[in-house]
């Protein structure tokens, strides 16, 4: 696309529909994000156990299709400051994504001006929105440079309010999280140029600069950077820790090693009662080759609630912080994790 905001007839961003996603394309973006969630790829465990219709087109996908059609969408010298997502239904193999979106407003503050977005991913099988969004750019700094947090507006920023622990059908071990930061978690290598090319092939239509050494000098960068949401999936396992199980019914996120996401397998909730609610997410700078990822996560609210078709569900939001290891902020995001059926069973050790 590569169009500017002065280009755009009534802030109508210009639609883009991706192919339609094979197997094959979910299997390679499940190892880029290193989440092996057999929805996505065993159409058996899919409809045995799971109760789904066919494989399920990852969320964590959609996410990044959200960054990448932003970055299209302006020209080189805008860059993602917020980025909200919420998924409101899935979509399956064989079906086409059709991502849309409309300029609400622009606004200068001191000495940058910025684009506030509305977006959304459509499933034209489906003939409905399957994923709302909104975001907030910065039109004139490159995504590659860090943002200033403090010069922007308060409100901005990501919630952090710690919720009440006096819903007594939340398990105790859960309401004894909140407010802590519990979950820390270091990559054990660092990020290197084999994983960025992957992650690329899996999304397809990335900026040059994130794998292409030739195409980040010529952008005036030192290095490769990684995509605005990558420290989500930066943090990489120790080889032979995160094993996975060889039952039949075991879900694959098991050997997933976000930080975070990974309640169902602490408390011994079922794995296949997991659902991303979504995330709120604040982009602060890029990890670049050759740099270590950490991260640590705070349980912010749980909450029980009645599901639409029977049933409690439990409503946890973490809140999820990335570093390098050296100590430079890149991102902080919410994250909404929807527990169906829970239970508890002996907790892992904290």
């Amino acid at each position: 696309m590569n169009t500017t905001l002065t280009s755009l007839p009534a802030g109508e961003l210009r639609p883009a529909l991706t192919e339609p996603y094979t197997s094959a394309h979910l299997v390679r973006w499940c190892a880029a994000q290193q989440n092996w969630d057999k929805i996505h790829y065993d159409l058996e465990y899919a409809r045995e156990f799971a109760g789904l219709p066919e494989r399920v087109i990852n969320g964590a996908l959609k996410q990044h299709l959200l960054a990448r059609y932003l970055v299209d969408s302006f020209d080189a010298s805008a860059r993602i400051v917020r980025l909200n997502y919420k998924f409101t239904g899935p979509d399956f193999v064989g079906e086409r994504l059709e991502l849309r979106g409309r300029v609400l407003r622009t606004e200068s503050l001191g000495d940058h001006r910025f684009a506030h977005v509305e977006l959304e991913i459509g499933n034209p099988a489906q003939a409905k929105t399957t994923t709302t969004s909104t975001a907030i750019l910065m039109l004139d700094t490159p995504s590659w440079q860090s943002v200033d947090w403090g010069s922007l507006p308060p409100q901005w920023r990501l919630d952090e309010v710690v919720g009440a622990d006096d819903d007594d059908a939340v398990p105790r071990e859960v309401r004894d999280l909140l407010g802590r930061d519990d979950e820390q978690l270091r990559s054990y290598c660092a990020l290197d140029a084999s994983r960025l090319r992957l992650f690329a092939d899996a999304v397809q239509g990335l900026r040059a600069w994130h794998f292409d050494s030739n195409a980040a000098a010529a952008a005036g960068l030192e290095t490769l950077v990684a995509p605005d949401l990558f420290p989500i999936h930066a943090i990489e396992a120790e080889p032979g820790t995160l094993p996975l199980s060889q039952e039949r019914s075991a879900i694959g996120r098991e050997a997933v090693s976000e930080v975070g996401r990974n309640f169902a397998r602490r408390f011994g909730f079922p794995a296949n009662g997991m659902v991303n609610g979504g995330n709120e997410t604040e982009i602060h700078s890029l990890l670049r080759l050759g740099e270590t990822a950490c991260a640590v996560s705070r349980l912010l609210s749980a909450r029980v609630k009645p599901g639409a078709r029977g049933g409690d569900m439990l409503f946890m939001t973490s809140l999820n912080t990335y570093r390098t290891t050296t100590g430079r902020l890149l991102m902080r995001e919410k994250q909404l994790g929807i527990y169906r059926n829970f239970n508890v069973a002996a907790p892992a050790a904290l």
